[in-house]
């Protein structure tokens, strides 16, 4: 069965979150929380404003 495009990107977003939790589990990558040094340093981008359908 086709599938749509929408649900093609949610399955390879859910592999991807899958894979990271994966390596979570085995201790090959740590995520952890910004220091405020570095969140000076990397300031959050504004989000992009989503056009109006009519």
């Amino acid at each position: 069965m086709a599938r749509t495009v929408r649900e093609q990107q949610d399955k390879r977003r859910e592999e991807k979150l899958k894979q990271v939790q994966e390596q979570v589990d085995e201790g090959s990558l740590v995520i952890r929380k910004m220091t405020q040094k570095e969140r000076k340093d990397n300031p959050a981008k504004p989000r992009k404003e989503k056009k109006k359908k009519r």
